[in-house]
Formats: C-alpha cells, structure tokens, sequence
C-alpha cells in the first residue's frame, strides 16, 4: 500500500508545485529522491532472536507469532502449523489454524484470525446466524457483501460501493507504519498528506489544524546577472538544526540557520535513529514574516520498545495523558499493565515504568503464572479427622502408568514448575539400569485432581496430558547408585491451562532460599494411609519438620543412611509418632513456606523399609532440588516451546 500511496503523492503534489512556481527552489526531481529514501528495503541477513520469515526473512517479534495478524510479507507467520506449535490459554479464542486472539474479538464483526474463523457461526443481533465470508483470506468483505483487496481498506479512498470500507467502525482500530498518517476513522495514507491542500482521507481529516492556507507564489522576478544575491526583504530567519536531527528546505533550495528565507518556504524536519520529533506533523511553514508554529520541533529520545503478549497487556500515555503506542514512548511518558488470568508481575509490582532519558525507569512488565499460592476452592473434607481441602495444593501432579491390561495405574507423584513441566522422582519413570520403567507413551500426567483414579468424574476441573519428552540425568541408576540424582522432568504434549485448582509451585531462585531449623514443610499424596494398606482414594498431606543432618543421622539405622545419605539429599519427618510418607507418595514435592509462597525444596525419593512395608517411625530422604538447580534450570529453559 505504501508505494501507491508515494505515487498517489507524486501526481498531487506536483500540481502543487506547478502553483509555487521556481521562485520557491521546488524541484520535483529533487522531490522523487528525498521519497524513493523512505522506500525501505530489505536488511541484510543478521540473527532473529524472535520469528524468522520463511521466504522473506524478516525477523518479527517472537509474541508477533500466531497473533491472528499476518506480519510477514510471505504469510508464514500465521500458517497452519499454528496448531501444532501453539497452545492457546483458556481465555483466549483459537482461530481454526491455530492463532490465539483475545476472546473479546469473536464475532465483533471484523476479521481477526488470518481465516476469518472468529467471525464464523456468530449469531447477529437479529438472531440470525451470520453466514461466513464468501471472500478470499487476502480480501475485505464490504458490508453489501462486495470483496475488496485487504490492500485497499482504510487506506483514505472509498474502494467499496457502500464506502463500508472506510468508516470508523472498520478503521478506528488499525495500527498505521510510523510513516503514514492516521486520519480520523483510523485509515493509513501517506504521512506527506497532511496539509498537503489536496483531501487525501474520505473525512478530509487531513487537511484539518493545518493553519493558513499556503499563499500563491507571485511570478517569478527576472534574476540579476551581476552584483551580490538578493535576500527576501519578506520571509523568515531559518532556525537552528534541532539536536539529534536536522531540518531541510523541500525542493532543492540550500539553506542555513540565520539565512532569511521567502515566505511559503517549507522545512521538513528529521530524527536520528532512535530519536522522535516532538511534533506530529515534521513539515513547518512560512507564513508571511513568521514560522506557522509556536515552537519549532526538536528530537526526543525514544525509549525501548514495549510490546503486549497474551500474558502482559500494556497501556502507555504521553505528558498530556494521551494514549500512544509503546513502541513510540519519548521523554515523560509512562507505561501501566494488567496480567492475564491466573498471572502476576514477576517483580509483583505493578508500579507504573517511565519513559527518562530514553531509558524505562523499570526493567520491562513481565507477567508468569502465580505459583506456590495455597488455595481453598472447595468444601473441606474430613479424613481421619483433619481437614484437606480440595484445590489447596494447585501443583500437586498425578502421574499415571498404563498396564498391560489397558488401566491406568496412579504410581508417584509430581510437582507442576511450569504449564510444560513436572517435576518429579527418576525412580518413577526409570529402572536401575537407566532405562525408562514403561513407554513413554504409556505415561500420563494429570493436574487440578483430587481423586485417586484415572479421569475420576468426581474431579471435574482435571487436565490430562500425554508426555513429549521424559528428562532425567544421564547418571541415574537406581539402587545401583544409591538413589543419587533421583530427579526427573516431564515435559507435557498439551500446554496445561491455568485455574484455581491449576497453578505452579515455587522453584526460582531455590539455592538463595535457606531453610530455617525450625521449618515445618508439606507433602501431599495419594500414598498408602497406613504401613501395609491401600492407596488413599483422597489427596493426602501430611506436615513433616525439616531435619539437619546431625539429627536426621541419630535416627536412621547406620548401615542404611551410610548407603543412602548422598550429599544431595535432605532429611525430613518425625521420630516414632507413625507419620511419615509411604508406597505411593514417591515424586511428589516436599514444599516449605518461603515470603508467604510454597517453594518445591525437596523430592520424596526413599524411606526405610521393614519386610517391603513403610517404617513410619523414623525420617525419610528427600531429593535436595537445589543441588540440581543448575541442571533443572538448563532443561526447562531448552523445553519451554
């Protein structure tokens, strides 16, 4: 659309030109030069750390990927493999190929999703279903039904027989290119259209607060062919560059600061990289014997650009409060947010940012699921006299081996880090020689449960997932070695929703976190409820008190902790008071309160057994997870997609 428009120019303004005359110093050849330089070309290849164009190579903004908007030139980052590479959060709508848009946007009668799928199967005010689109992807629907090039909607010209292509409702949401010019409605026309005296959007909204008309230029006087050269005696005093930037005669004239210039004299003015001018319009006039504005432009430094994701929506104003894009922040503007349900600032401030110096005055908002919060959401209920109450425990992770029979069988534990990954114990998913216990493909994880069983239709708020990796450390072999590094992560297929009964448990950070002597921590599980029983049918949690070493030694029988107590295990539990974890709580998280939030600290890894029953009198190990902070840190940030 933008070299149309530079060409739409090109005619106009030379009938412009033809009126001022060579008195001015207007040059249309001069003209054609300074407007080929705002045709941009391609960069040259460099690293994308956000989304690479398949064809074009243009590098977007990696939240750019799958937004319902094509960016790319070639379409590729609004494809169909959308749906294999995205998982799209319960509150947001799922365009047919994938792309995630904010739910508010289905059926609002505009094309959001690249397929125009929100506005699929909508129900319009009357009751009737609205029929989808008979035009093309690449096409504008006009309310008559007419198809238009998306190219020429809300570019300034009336394309459609009902002008429904050009109306307020159509337009007042699109995001024009920093070189154009956003009248009104919301079209895009070239930025060289305002006050250019020729009506250039269908509401002329161009040609509005331009201040005096410009005047026609009188014949030209003949040119002397001796002595000095003759200032205007009527005209204007050029003002100095503006710093960081630089104004320029339009046409070919050469001038400098001081120099008295005729009247109808036009400078455009110009930023550096990185700088804004402090004006909408960069063209100034002369009127007579004064510049047509109160204050020349100067150039503010532009801060970092801001962008909202589907987790971070931002909101910046300018000095006089007036919305602009974050993108575009200069001196003196401010810059707010939200989070997306079941989302909080990571900082968990939500202080405004401020635009100083081309510097945000904060780190960059970022929003990540609220983790290690203890909920209550349901009714409690009473087992053996002590209230559990469903949802308290938001992480707490079911994970499920499929027998040979076809039944899926709850076997350990696990504590839900992110909406990919469960953490767990290796002993869950691998034998003593290293080797995976079942097929991957045998495994499934289950969150938001309450109830034992495999799709329980008591728990009607559980998630299900299929795992695409199982991770655990190269060294791992069981009893072979002790239980040492007794860790693993399970990475989901499925991308797990946040809810009240769905959220991450604490890790970040965990080796700055130190434990008091003192501490009491939690496990829950779905363990046998005494020594030689039954798995419980209810989520179980037990308060166990965190055991130095020294301590935890004096209880054990020497022979078995000289054997298990690796350097990266922990102790916790009582000393004969028969409370301690059992057959069936293995992998699950030992958490202790930490700033009001539950940390994961430990993994439920081994007991000591008497005659294959639990020995519910003494103190059980635990996987120290800070011990493999490092090693658990590299793995999620390698698996997050």
């Amino acid at each position: 659309m933008r070299n149309v428009l530079v060409s739409r120019f090109l005619v106009c303004f030379n009938v412009v030109l033809s009126v001022l005359g060579d008195s001015t110093g207007f040059s249309l050849e001069s003209l054609d030069h300074n407007l080929t330089a705002l045709i941009r070309t391609s960069r040259q290849a460099r690293k994308c750390d956000g989304f690479q164009c398949t064809v074009t190579g243009e590098c977007l903004e990696a939240e750019k990927r799958c937004d319902g908007k094509v960016d790319c030139k070639d379409g590729s980052d609004e494809f169909n493999d959308c749906k294999d590479i995205l998982q799209c959060p319960g509150y947001l709508f799922v365009c047919d190929y994938g792309a995630c848009i904010d739910m508010v946007k289905k059926c609002n009668g505009k094309k959001d999703c690249r397929d125009n799928s929100d506005e699929a199967n909508c129900i319009l005010s009357s009751g009737v279903e609205k029929v989808s689109s008979n035009c093309k992807s690449d096409q504008f629907e006009c309310k008559s039904g007419q198809c238009i090039s998306q190219d020429e909607k809300c570019n300034g010209k009336a394309d459609c027989e009902d002008r429904s292509d050009e109306t307020k409702e159509t337009c007042l949401n699109m995001q024009c290119p920093g070189w154009t010019f956003k009248c009104d409605y919301g079209a895009c026309v070239d930025g060289f259209a305002k006050c250019n005296n020729v009506k250039d959007c269908v509401d002329n909204s161009d040609e509005e607060d331009c201040g005096p008309k410009l005047l026609p230029t009188p014949p030209p006087l003949p040119k002397p062919t001796t002595g000095p050269a003759v200032q205007p005696t009527v005209g204007c005093l050029l003002p100095e560059h503006p710093n960081f930037g630089q104004w320029k005669i339009v046409g070919n004239a050469v001038g400098f600061p001081s120099q008295k210039v005729a009247s109808n004299t036009i400078l455009e003015f110009g930023c550096n990289e990185g700088y804004k001018l402090s004006t909408e319009s960069k063209y100034v006039v002369c009127v007579s014997q004064a510049w047509g504005i109160a204050e020349m432009p100067t150039c503010l430094k532009k801060c970092k650009p801001l962008y909202s994701t589907a987790s971070t929506t931002l909101e910046c104003k300018n000095t006089r409060q007036i919305p602009i894009k974050c993108d575009e922040a200069t001196e003196g503007a401010s810059a707010s947010f939200r989070c997306a349900p079941y989302h909080e600032p990571s900082d968990r401030s939500f202080a405004k940012r401020y635009c100083f110096g081309g510097s945000w005055s904060l780190p960059d908002p970022v929003c990540q699921p609220v983790c290690g919060e203890k909920k209550v959401t349901a009714e409690p209920l009473i087992v053996n006299g002590q209230n559990v109450s469903r949802g308290d425990y938001p992480w707490v992770t079911a994970i499920y081996h499929k027998d040979t029979d076809g039944a899926y069988k709850n076997v350990c534990g696990g504590s839900m880090l992110t909406q990919k990954i469960i953490l767990t114990a290796a002993h869950c998913v691998a034998n003593d020689k290293g080797e995976l216990i079942v097929p991957q493909d045998n495994i499934v994880v289950a969150v938001g449960k309450y109830f034992n069983k495999y799709k329980d239709a008591r728990d009607t708020e559980a998630q299900y997932s299929n795992l695409r990796k199982i991770i655990y450390p190269a060294t791992y072999r069981g009893d072979n070695q002790r239980f040492a590094s007794d860790i693993a992560i399970l990475v989901t297929k499925e991308e797990l929703k946040l809810s009240k009964v769905v959220q991450p448990v604490c890790y970040i950070n965990l080796p700055d976190i130190f434990i008091q002597p003192t501490a009491i921590g939690v496990i829950t599980g779905w363990g046998y409820t005494i020594a030689s029983g039954e798995p419980s049918d209810e989520l179980k949690e037990i308060d166990v008190p965190f055991k130095q070493d020294s301590e935890c030694w004096k209880e054990l029988p020497s022979d078995w902790a000289d054997k298990y107590y690796t350097q990266d295990k922990m102790c916790a539990g009582h000393y004969n008071k028969s409370i301690a974890v059992c057959k069936g709580d293995s992998g699950g998280g030992l958490v202790f309160k930490y700033e009001k939030r539950y940390y994961v600290h430990g993994i439920v890894s081994i007991g000591h057994g008497i005659q294959d029953n639990c020995n519910i009198q003494v103190s059980s190990l635990y996987t120290k997870v800070s011990s493999h902070y490092d090693w658990l840190e590299k793995e999620i940030a390698q698996n997050r997609v």
